[in-house]
């Protein structure tokens, strides 16, 4: 709160400085976006539509470390910035945030905002200070946005996607159908490509991958859902089954293995770095999981996915593919997890979103994609 009461009180030689750089030819931009995998691939438009409108300009993603191998291989990012192990957290934070800020951009775009992301830009006489503005747990940061440029207010059942692109506008960038349309992207590399070659070699199709984790693991399904819902598959379909997740899910697919015939199932969880992930997720039929990043980088592949959201609120983020089958919760207390306030923990004790996950309408999702 101090950092606030200081910036008001300096404010009108903060907003003199900042008016001696009228806004031109954007030049250099800065976008904050220090969310992690789901909601980064979620907001690749964002860069597209920069490279696209401001083709000149050279684009630096401040991100958080987890989406660097992704951010490396995207042809509308010219550099990206790692968001320090401490985050902006007291002045040793807000002083790191600074010195990037220092570097000369003409314009800054908040995907991830906070006091610190709304405070620092004015503090730094940036021309074009733009964000978006937060529908939940605004607290102190709402007192910061009169130092905006421009703000997008996040509307409640408007996909955050939607609200980010449309910021653009305070960047100097027209906002039409053909912008809001642009659509979330991934990129495969040389070296995932040989892996799935090698690793699909002598398997026999069709795929299905199945998502045992998620970054948030209050999202994530039991053990017993997991064997339930793969055992469903193998009984219900002549696909092997691709058992995906990071090294936390081994013991899980270890599990599932073990239970499943013999031939039926592919444990991948753990051996697949997040830059090679792409190509081994883009050569399945379909993929079905909870709302996790994997779930958003099959979809942005283009691969027919089914995701059941549980506790995510599907109205601010969910996939967009055409051949997406999203599937809500039916408990009265779900969602409750919205783009602006992502609780960790269920907030009743027992997770009775994914307690009750409808098994069974995934299972006839993913037989039904396949059958298309």
């Amino acid at each position: 709160m101090i950092y606030l009461l200081l910036t008001w009180l300096a404010a009108p030689w903060l907003w003199w400085r900042a008016a001696r750089h009228q806004p031109g030819p954007s030049r250099r931009i800065l976008v904050i976006q220090t969310a992690k995998i789901g909601d980064f691939v979620a907001t690749t438009p964002v860069f597209r539509a920069l490279r696209q409108r401001l083709p000149q300009a050279e684009i630096v993603a401040l991100l958080h470390p987890v989406n660097l191998p992704l951010a490396a291989g995207l042809d509308s990012i010219d550099r990206c910035i790692a968001l320090p192990p401490g985050g902006f957290k007291g002045w040793a934070g807000k002083r790191w945030l600074l010195a990037q800020l220092a570097d000369g951009y003409d314009g800054v775009l908040v995907l991830s905002p906070n006091l610190t992301t709304l405070l620092a830009p004015f503090w730094a006489g940036i021309a074009q200070r733009v964000s978006v503005l937060p529908d939940r747990r605004q607290g102190s940061a709402r007192l910061a946005w009169p130092f905006l440029t421009h703000g997008e207010a996040h509307v409640a059942g408007c996909l955050f996607r939607e609200t980010a692109l449309r910021a653009l506008a305070g960047l100097g960038i027209a906002v039409d159908d053909a912008l809001l349309t642009l659509s979330n992207e991934v990129p495969c590399t040389a070296g995932g490509e040989a892996k799935r070659q090698a690793l699909f070699a002598a398997c026999a199709g069709p795929f299905i991958g199945i998502g045992l984790g998620a970054g948030n693991r209050m999202k994530a399904l039991d053990a017993a859902q997991l064997r339930t819902l793969a055992g469903r598959l193998v009984e219900q379909s002549a696909a092997t089954l691709i058992l995906i997740g990071t090294a936390a899910d081994q013991p899980g697919a270890a599990e599932l293995l073990a239970l499943l015939p013999p031939g039926r199932a592919i444990d991948t969880t753990g051996q697949w770095s997040l830059s090679e992930l792409p190509s081994l997720l883009a050569a399945l039929d379909c993929f079905v999981g909870v709302d996790s990043g994997a779930t958003y980088m099959a979809d942005a592949l283009g691969v027919p996915v089914v995701d059941f959201m549980g506790p995510a609120d599907a109205g601010d983020q969910r996939p967009t593919g055409a051949r997406a089958v999203v599937i809500r919760s039916a408990e009265p207390c779900a969602p409750c997890s919205h783009a602006f306030d992502a609780p960790y923990r269920c907030h009743l004790g027992t997770r009775a979103c994914i307690v009750a996950a409808p098994l069974e309408a995934m299972v006839r999702a993913v037989c039904q994609r396949l059958e298309q």
